[in-house]
């Protein structure tokens, strides 16, 4: 038995649950519960959620058959978690729901979170704990650097290349063969035009520093 442990027990990690109650097979794995380090231990999160507050993430040891998924969407702290975990030895569930449309030679990169009706394109690659979310599109040979966060109705365009630990916020979209810099934040609806260097956020459309 493969037992997947959910990676914060907020909002996403609640839409996480859903969607892999849809997906999972019971017979060979489940549920086992939820880690977070503002709840205390319980024996379920609440009455629509059956499952059990394990403890404080630091504080949890893996076991054998164990796989976790992280619900977070900052991703600094989703990079700091992961590496956490990989120190223990964690071993990562990549979510990919079932409505997604992959291309054959798309490259998924462990412990990814592709979400409902998101798209990856020909020869496309994502690094590893990147989040794609619903309805969000990677073009043909985009490159998607670890950590990074896509919210809803992002539209990453053909040849770009995303460096580590960037956030999209919704409806976000950027040209062709643009670069966009490691830690970069990337304003809901904002339109890239020009390249972003790292560490900076842009808003707006066209995209203009903050």
């Amino acid at each position: 038995m493969r037992n997947i442990i959910i990676v914060g027990a907020g909002r996403f990690g609640r839409e996480i649950c859903c969607w892999l109650e849809q997906m999972l097979d019971p017979a060979t794995i489940r549920i086992k519960g939820f880690l977070d380090d503002t709840r205390a231990v319980a024996p379920c999160l609440n009455d629509e959620y059956q499952y059990p507050l394990l403890g404080a993430i630091d504080a949890y040891a893996p076991g054998a058959g164990d796989a976790f998924v992280i619900a977070i969407a900052e991703p600094a702290d989703k990079l700091r978690i992961a590496a956490a975990l990989q120190a223990k030895g964690a071993v990562f569930f990549t979510l990919i729901h079932p409505s997604a449309v992959l291309a054959r030679t798309t490259t998924v990169g462990q412990g990814n979170i592709i979400c409902p009706f998101a798209m990856l394109s020909a020869d496309s690659v994502t690094g590893d704990f990147v989040t794609i979310n619903s309805y969000s599109g990677i073009g043909h040979d985009a490159v998607i650097g670890d950590g990074t966060t896509l919210s809803s109705h992002v539209d990453i365009t053909g040849g770009v290349i995303v460096e580590a630990g960037v956030f999209f916020g919704s409806g976000a979209v950027v040209l062709p063969q643009l670069r966009i810099g490691s830690g970069a934040r990337i304003g809901a609806g904002a339109i890239v035009m020009r390249p972003v260097d790292a560490g900076s956020t842009v808003y707006a459309m066209p995209a203009k520093k903050l």
